[in-house]
């Protein structure tokens, strides 16, 4: 943790104004995460029992290239709004030409792979299903430069019906269908539904109103910058879904509908705060990029209350998920729990590394994310080759190894781009981990404890047990870095100020 105290944000300057905008757009984002999470989880789980693996994996399948494309779309432009000092005004026209002709030429492209993409698969029915999903990359395009303009702004407020209604349509559609027996259709639609709402909310409540218009040197000076991102964005899609199309192609869609909702549930508590660290941090640090010591001030405070949620969240999961996972997806979706496991220490390690990149584009090195992730990639990929003939439990395994590899890559790298020593990460990150010793060892105490190891093993026992045990680490954690209690305290008081 930092020397400074948490009272030093008080001081004059631009870091109250920021943080407590930052604080308050935090809250927002996280309830919004929250809230579509929860109405994500919720269809998922009626979806779930409805739809088969096979479904879900079809449409995981197409998702992958839809998903890739949906991060070249816009081509880094909204990051490079937020990072400009220029008025948004002047270049919002410039931005959205730029994000619809990127969009329609993706499309485009979708329609003309589509064949090739079901050829890899080993499944006809996905060259229908991810043309159609093109059309979300259209749709979505038309909100990009208003939910730009509402992040530079930190008016995350603003954002939280786009964020958070979308969903519910999406889940009401796709649950109506899915009982009418669209099957994998029902998912794909849902999905279009979801871009509408989310395009049509974005226009009616930003401040401005922008149409397409273009000017060649704001398209040099937003692409110059945008390009980074918007690699790093696809690299990093590519990172994140190579072991869905290994998975996929090697194993079928059966076995990648059980892979992806084991790798969705293992990553939900920490996604939740790499969403945070992800929306949030970039527009903050990028206002204080003239005052690096309060930058850097804000980042250890981001990165110490990162690992002390996402450890424990992380671990929880771990404990929960023999139990949970067949009571609420039923007994069809058992075949995911080991894996699930494993994998959440994957997640763990992303809601860590999340919290390196907003501090990269900051300072204005977007590139260093996409040749680190590119790098990763490299290594990933043959790795997971190597795995997937043995298994589910295997890949999960080898995902784990190569992040376990490359988080502290980054953040030794980062260390040195912004003048920090790296121990100086180890040190925020120990009272978690101690924390996290502890509560390790309260749950592995409750399962060898022949007493317990039944009563634990299902719902009530499981989630008692792992309540005992997060209890444990917060007392450990406030033990060993009160300051995170004042911390937390200090941003409590920066909301109720910027909402009074």
């Amino acid at each position: 943790m930092r020397e400074e105290s948490v009272g030093e944000e008080q001081r004059a300057g631009p870091m109250p104004s920021v943080a407590q905008r930052a604080a308050s757009g935090a809250l927002w984002v996280l309830l919004g995460f929250g809230a579509y999470r929860a109405l994500g989880f919720a269809s998922s789980i009626v979806l779930a029992r409805l739809l088969s693996p096979a479904d879900f994996g079809l449409v995981s399948f197409a998702m992958i290239l839809i998903g890739a494309f949906t991060l070249l779309q816009d081509l880094g432009v909204p990051a490079a709004i937020v990072y400009s000092e220029r008025d948004v005004r002047e270049v919002g026209g410039t931005a959205l030409t730029i994000n619809m002709a990127a969009a329609l030429g993706l499309g485009a492209a979708t329609v003309l792979v589509a064949p090739a993409l079901a050829g890899l698969g080993g499944n006809p029915d996905i060259a229908p299903v991810a043309s159609a999903l093109a059309l979300g990359l259209v749709i979505t395009s038309l909100g990009s430069v208003h939910g730009a303009l509402l992040t530079k702004e930190l008016a995350f407020g603003r954002k939280f019906l786009p964020d958070v209604l979308p969903l519910a349509g999406s889940g009401v559609s796709a649950i109506s269908l899915a009982i009418l027996g669209f099957g994998a259709w029902s998912l794909v639609i849902g999905h279009l539904v979801k871009a509408v709402v989310y395009s049509a909310l974005l226009w009616v409540l930003s401040p401005h109103r922008f149409w397409p218009s273009f000017r060649c040197s704001t398209a040099a000076e937003l692409l110059r910058y945008g390009r980074h991102v918007s690699l790093a964005a696809v690299i990093g899609f590519a990172l994140m879904n190579v072991d869905y199309l290994i998975v996929g192609s090697a194993l079928g869609s059966l076995a990648l509908g059980l892979y992806t909702m084991a790798f969705v549930l293992a990553g939900l508590p920490s996604t939740a705060i790499s969403q945070v660290v992800a929306t949030v941090a970039f527009p903050a640090y990028t206002q204080l990029r003239n005052d690096s010591a309060a930058m850097m001030r804000m980042f250890a405070d981001v990165f110490t209350l990162v690992c002390a949620l996402a450890i424990p969240a992380g671990l929880a999961m771990f404990a929960l998920a023999p139990a949970f996972v067949p009571l609420l997806l039923g007994e069809k979706w058992v075949g995911i729990v080991v894996p699930l496991q494993v994998l959440v220490a994957f997640g763990v390690l992303r809601a860590v590394e999340y919290s390196f990149a907003p501090l990269f584009k900051a300072v204005g090195r977007p590139d260093v994310s996409w040749r680190l992730s590119l790098l990763r990639l490299a290594v990933l990929a043959p790795l997971l080759v190597l795995a997937v003939p043995q298994g589910l439990v295997a890949v999960a395994m080898a995902q784990v190894a190569v992040a376990a590899l490359f988080v502290p890559i980054n953040g030794v790298v980062l260390a040195r781009l912004v003048g920090m020593p790296v121990r100086r990460l180890w040190q925020m990150a120990s009272a978690p981990l101690a924390g996290a010793a502890v509560m390790a060892l309260f749950l592995a105490g409750g399962r060898g404890v022949a007493a317990l190891n039944g009563a634990s093993a299902q719902p009530v026992g499981a989630a008692t047990l792992t309540a005992v045990a997060l209890a444990a680490y917060a007392v450990v954690l406030c033990t060993l870095n009160p300051r995170l209690a004042a911390l937390g305290q200090a941003t409590c008081v920066s909301i109720l100020r910027l909402r009074h």
